[in-house]
């Protein structure tokens, strides 16, 4: 019996590859030649629709770009540097931008080895289900070494498996949630493939740094540095406190502040700082005292491992926030199984904020789509809207970036905003959010699935619910 011989890929035709690049080239040329009066006539509808269009196409091109570069692979030279510079001279970009096709093109591209033991098996750094939304024209070259970069900051040991078993849901992230949700991937690909993270405390402490610049010429220092995830959370929660608009201003006119978030959290340091080493009345925040709220599950607090979300969006170490001998002040919640608070602890004193404690431990993160604003940095918005009847009770809260907070229409009249409603009972879900008929004239609810709180106890129990067979 003969031996089976592998499939021949399909041979293309270059005259017909390079009359369709002909075509592009005329096309583009006919869109630009369309200038902004012709834009204008457009409806708004129209015209958003004909904008995403444009861009689709855009982002499709990463395919193409994929194709050039598996097969001018031999002509590259070795080394991720070098090839940079070679591919942003072959494409007269930037080097910046030929990084992302590069990375781009080793997630999109099959690039079997001819060698192999199969010469048609794709290279295990292959992700189709990424790939065919690039080639939707959902996710470009960008996003996708977005993902790329994620995954090769993990020990090399599990890459190969995470590129394997990621690859469906990261794509689905990006579908959802748009690319800026793949920068935040780090614990939810730890969580796929069961791995803990892989750095310690005595690793933060090795690699802990903080040095300011010399004077410049105008005055000013720069400052640079590494810093552990307790300080950077302290720092992220006085930045909550004191570098919002109106903070450390004595006008209470919102208006008048006209300082950049930049200024403003140069003020917010310079002025803890000073409250530490000088005199006088000390700093009150708007939410009560500065402090850090963490939440673990009962597990991990019987057997403390890995990290816990805190409110201000920083990873802590499990071991950091269980050490009574940390300088951190923090609020620490623990969940038993379904989610219900089991222990409160602190280590100051705290102000009346059972409800913002309890958000924090049943969402841990903004509850509208496409945000991953933490918790201190959110406004608590009434699901049903408060001017309407809703109740300030807890079921009946959520926590919303306040981008989106302002985009919300409490009355429910106004179909080209959002909205928000409760769940059903029994849904795994607390809120949701329905979209303007801009964004989906279905109006179809939709969820905010952020990988940032893969492990926060409240959402892996909502999440457990959603995907058991037989929810209780």
């Amino acid at each position: 019996m003969p031996q089976q011989q592998p499939p021949v890929p399909p041979v293309g035709s270059t005259t017909d590859l390079l009359e369709a690049l002909s075509a592009l080239d005329a096309a583009v040329e006919d869109i630009i030649a369309h200038g902004p009066d012709t834009w204008s006539r457009l409806s708004d509808a129209d015209r958003l629709q004909a904008a995403a269009c444009m861009e689709r196409s855009r982002k499709k091109l990463t395919v193409a770009d994929a194709a050039f570069l598996s097969s001018h692979q031999s002509e590259l030279p070795a080394g991720t540097q070098r090839q940079a510079r070679a591919v942003s001279r072959i494409f007269t970009t930037t080097t910046r931008d030929a990084r992302s096709r590069l990375a781009s093109w080793s997630r999109v591209a099959e690039r079997p080895d001819p060698w192999g033991a199969d010469p048609t098996a794709p290279h295990e750094d292959h992700m189709p289900e990424l790939a065919a939304l690039v080639a939707e024209g959902h996710l470009d070259a960008a996003g996708v070494e977005k993902a790329d970069k994620q995954i090769r900051a993990l020990p090399q040991n599990v890459q190969a498996e995470i590129t394997r078993i990621a690859d469906r849901p990261i794509a689905d992230l990006a579908r959802k949630q748009g690319p800026d949700v793949l920068d935040s991937l780090r614990s939810f690909l730890l969580d796929l493939v069961g791995a803990e993270e892989p750095y310690t405390e005595k690793d933060h402490d090795r690699m802990r740094s903080l040095t300011l610049g010399r004077q410049r010429c105008d005055g000013m220092t720069p400052v640079r540095g590494t810093l552990t995830p307790e300080l950077a959370a302290s720092l992220q929660r006085v930045m909550a406190d004191y570098a919002k608009t109106g903070d450390l201003i004595e006008d209470t006119d919102l208006a008048a502040d006209d300082r950049t978030p930049e200024q403003r959290r140069h003020d917010a340091l310079a002025a803890v700082v000073h409250a530490g080493y000088g005199r006088g009345r000390a700093l009150t925040p708007g939410r009560g005292a500065t402090t850090i709220v963490a939440v673990m599950s009962v597990e991990q607090f019987n057997n403390p491992t890995g990290t816990a979300l805190t409110d201000v969006g920083i990873h802590v170490p499990a071991t950091t926030l269980l050490d009574d001998r940390h300088d951190l002040e923090t609020y620490l919640q623990v969940l038993d199984v379904e989610g219900r608070t089991l222990r409160f602890g602190r280590t100051r004193r705290l102000g009346n904020l059972s409800q913002y404690l309890a958000l924090v431990g049943e969402e841990g993160i903004s509850s509208a789509p496409g945000t991953d604003s933490a918790p201190a940095h959110c406004h608590v918005h009434h699901i049903d809207g408060w001017s309407a009847g809703g109740a300030t009770d807890l079921d009946n809260l959520t926590l919303v970036s306040p981008g989106m907070h302002a985009r919300v229409d409490d009355t429910r009249q106004h179909p080209d905003r959002w909205w928000t409603t409760p769940a059903p009972s029994g849904s795994g879900r607390r809120v949701h959010w329905i979209p303007p008929v801009s964004v989906d004239p279905k109006r179809r609810p939709v969820h905010n699935d952020h990988p940032t709180t893969r492990r926060h106890p409240g959402d892996v129990r909502r999440r457990r619910f959603r995907e058991a067979e037989d929810p209780p």
